[in-house]
């Protein structure tokens, strides 16, 4: 990919810690190349202690028009924003920051509309049914509300909430039951029985020798495995879901699922319905070699 940067780029920034491997700046810089758009993503390697002095820094650059955020920032710039969309608000935390024209600073979050669309890439139902979150974090909060809101059509899913820490996963089950009136709850164990959905957002599977964050041999023979993690892929969970016949699947498909969502909070609507439409060169982009297959084949691991 060759960028061209001028004077009138408008430039995206994206601050994490570490950022060595994010894959947005791939992705956002293999759209704005394929549709012609003067922009450019840039990684930030922002230390914790400095985030807030360089988000209010960035912004002195009028062509500095949004960031994405990666960890551990995302909950950080809640309380610099002059607006927040109502996920972001639950969830304590956004991914997504925006210059308006009139110079204010708004937040979103699309960590959970990247799950739905997700799930609904590969055909998991969630709507009406009993999902098990594993995690109490943010992510575990955005995914909360996602399952919560993301089944209008058929009824909302029925989640539970797992974390080691028993007061945090109650936490995030009362947040979610006070903005949304939902079906949620927490548990004491991470047992998979009855559970039709078990979403990994806990980093378990990042370092080799992690213990697997549920008893797949538990789990329901129609049960589906979804692991929010990038890194490692697949995980010894999904592989473990896979090797039972369940229909397991990684947290890639997140990332392209929210790609539109972006490029509409930041203006681009064509392409972002050109992105909804085909974004498997994007999938090309992400997916390790191992699985590239998956592109073409998405539905192979359905369970009977």
């Amino acid at each position: 990919m060759t960028l061209s940067i001028s004077g009138s780029t408008q430039v995206y920034l994206i601050p994490g810690d570490p950022v060595r491997n994010v894959r947005l700046p791939r992705m956002f810089n293999a759209v704005f190349e394929r549709f012609e758009i003067d922009a450019v993503l840039l990684p930030m390697q922002v230390p914790r202690r400095d985030f807030a002095v360089f988000f209010s820094s960035a912004f002195l650059a009028r062509n500095v028009r949004g960031m994405l955020l990666a960890p551990p920032h995302k909950a950080l710039v809640i309380d610099l924003l002059d607006g927040c969309g109502l996920i972001g608000r639950v969830a304590g935390s956004v991914n997504v920051v925006r210059r308006t024209d009139d110079n204010r600073l708004e937040g979103d979050l699309f960590d959970g509309e990247g799950l739905i669309g997700a799930l609904d890439h590969y055909r998991i139902p969630f709507r009406g049914k009993r999902v098990l979150v594993l995690g109490a974090g943010v992510s575990a909060a955005a995914v909360g509300v996602a399952l919560v809101e993301g089944g209008e059509v058929n009824g909302a899913a029925h989640v539970a909430f797992f974390d080691t820490s028993a007061g945090k996963a109650a936490g995030v089950a009362a947040k979610l039951d006070a903005f949304f009136d939902a079906d949620v709850s927490a548990v004491d164990s991470n047992a998979p029985e009855g559970y039709d959905l078990v979403v990994n957002a806990t980093p378990l599977g990042l370092n080799e020798g992690d213990a697997l964050p549920v008893d797949v041999a538990r789990m329901e023979r129609h049960a589906a495995v979804f692991d929010i993690l990038l890194r490692g892929q697949p995980t010894p969970l999904v592989q473990a879901a896979r090797a039972r016949g369940l229909n397991a699947q990684a947290g890639f498909e997140m990332l392209i699922q929210q790609m539109p969502h972006y490029l509409r909070y930041f203006g681009h609507e064509q392409v972002a319905r050109a992105l909804s439409k085909d974004a498997d060169f994007l999938r090309e982009h992400i997916y390790p070699p191992a699985m590239q297959a998956e592109i073409r084949q998405p539905l192979r691991y359905h369970a009977p």
